[in-house]
């Protein structure tokens, strides 16, 4: 028994300039993964002019760019009650947040935080490791050796002077002073953690 044939549609048209786009470049355009604009196009219209070719096994998609975007915005476009919801969450998110949350951050979705959060944290890793930062610790701990060590070579200089040209105790006590003195402001200004000079 032989079986009848269907007409096949005939080819869609297109303009010689059309910029025709794959699945990934389309939701490239639209700013989403191509998994979640697999399943937009699924909900595509049958007879939708600007989809030339359905993605299936071996074949790929094929989609007339600006046709399309334009049915995406208004898909898009046509949910008035997502845009106020993500209003409200934006204004709840103010409430929690105060002045800590710009409003173009609001506005953000947790997966686009994230993204916005790992990207920072890549870049101060970067700046990092070109020496244009570095730690506070590691200067705090720095500074602090640097002053226990000044500290250490100007309580011999009392001392040093008072043999060098035979002077009496009370000028070494004054040196020493003089020089614990100065040191103690030095560690305020720094603000260092380090013990106070021994009077």
């Amino acid at each position: 028994m032989a079986r009848t044939s269907t007409p096949r549609a005939a080819p869609r048209k297109r303009k010689s300039n059309e910029l025709i786009v794959s699945l990934d470049e389309f939701a490239a355009l639209c700013g989403v993964t191509p998994e979640t604009m697999r399943n937009h196009l699924k909900q595509a219209p049958a007879e939708a002019d600007w989809l030339l070719a359905r993605g299936r096994r071996g074949v790929g998609y094929k989609i007339a760019a600006e046709a399309a975007l334009a049915w995406y915005r208004q898909r898009g476009a046509g949910d008035g009650a997502d845009t106020a919801r993500q209003a409200q969450l934006a204004e709840l998110r103010l409430q929690m947040l105060g002045d800590a949350g710009d409003d173009d951050g609001l506005l953000l979705t947790g997966k686009q935080r994230y993204e916005e959060y790992r990207a920072g944290e890549a870049e101060l890793a970067y700046r990092l490791s070109i020496g244009e930062l570095c730690r506070v610790a590691e200067i705090e701990n720095e500074t602090v050796n640097a002053v226990i060590e000044l500290r250490r070579q100007l309580q011999g200089i009392g001392p040093t002077i008072r043999r060098k040209f035979a002077l009496g105790r009370e000028v070494e006590i004054g040196i020493d002073e003089l020089i614990a003195e100065k040191l103690i402001a030095f560690v305020k200004v720094l603000d260092a953690d380090v013990e106070p000079v021994d009077g």
